[in-house]
């Protein structure tokens, strides 16, 4: 895995770089339960979220501007 850098993505593999997610990797690394916990309430987090729809929001063509 991403510890013995065999990350599948790139993007994977920069969570454990040497910077400040390390931690974290290793923790879920060895705790699968952790992971599944942390994972499931995040997906209960994100079912939460009401995103605007139709008419109400819009499409950016760029993340970093207001259209």
């Amino acid at each position: 895995g991403l510890i013995n850098r065999r990350g599948l993505l790139h993007s994977d593999q920069v969570l454990f770089n040497g910077g400040a997610t390390d931690s974290i990797v290793t923790t879920y690394s060895n705790d699968a339960n952790t992971f599944s916990n942390d994972l499931a309430n995040a997906m209960i987090k994100m079912g939460n979220l009401n995103p605007l729809t139709g008419t109400q929001g819009e499409v950016r063509l760029n993340c970093r501007r207001v259209n």
